[in-house]
């Protein structure tokens, strides 16, 4: 996969008007644990308008979805998504991991009711919206990967271990 252009790449989503929210490591940045991360973790609003967008985006971008099989083509993006499954798409501006179906990660809808806008110096004026700490708490929590479990530790030395 390509090296992440984080700037280029979030920049480009949101010039195509795509709505979503940061989760993962990039919110977990956000929030004042500064670790690397080599993907964007996202929830797209699921509307077909903007599923669309996203897609479109993405196959600009040389976007193909990996799979244990190996790499689709960057037509398989739109099926991915519409379908509402996760989708794993290397373009390259670097990975984009789209999560959506998934028990730990909460809806777009419900994830939006409490984003707030990024805070990370690189990123401020492009007005890109990262979950609540509650949220990523609770992401981070249903997990038992080890990186989620030091993530959810910074974030409750950080943070004194309140749902915030």
């Amino acid at each position: 996969m390509s090296e992440l252009r984080l700037r280029e790449l979030l920049a480009r989503l949101v010039d195509a008007g795509v709505d979503f929210v940061l989760v993962g490591g990039l919110a977990v940045n956000a929030w004042g644990h500064v670790r690397g991360t080599r993907d964007v973790d996202l929830v797209p609003d699921p509307a077909a308008e903007n599923l669309d967008r996203l897609a479109t985006v993405l196959e600009e971008l040389g976007g193909r979805v990996e799979t244990a099989e190996g790499r689709l083509a960057p037509s398989a993006i739109a099926t991915f998504l519409r379908a509402g499954d996760r989708a794993l798409v290397a373009t390259t501006l670097g990975p984009v991991d789209v999560l959506q179906g998934l028990p730990q990660v909460p809806a777009y809808a419900e994830l939006r009711t409490e984003a707030v806008a990024v805070e990370l110096e690189e990123l401020e004026e492009l007005g890109v919206m990262v979950c609540s700490l509650r949220h990523l708490r609770a992401m981070k929590g249903a997990s038992d990967r080890p990186q989620d479990v030091e993530d959810l530790r910074a974030l409750d030395l950080g943070h004194g271990g309140s749902g915030g």
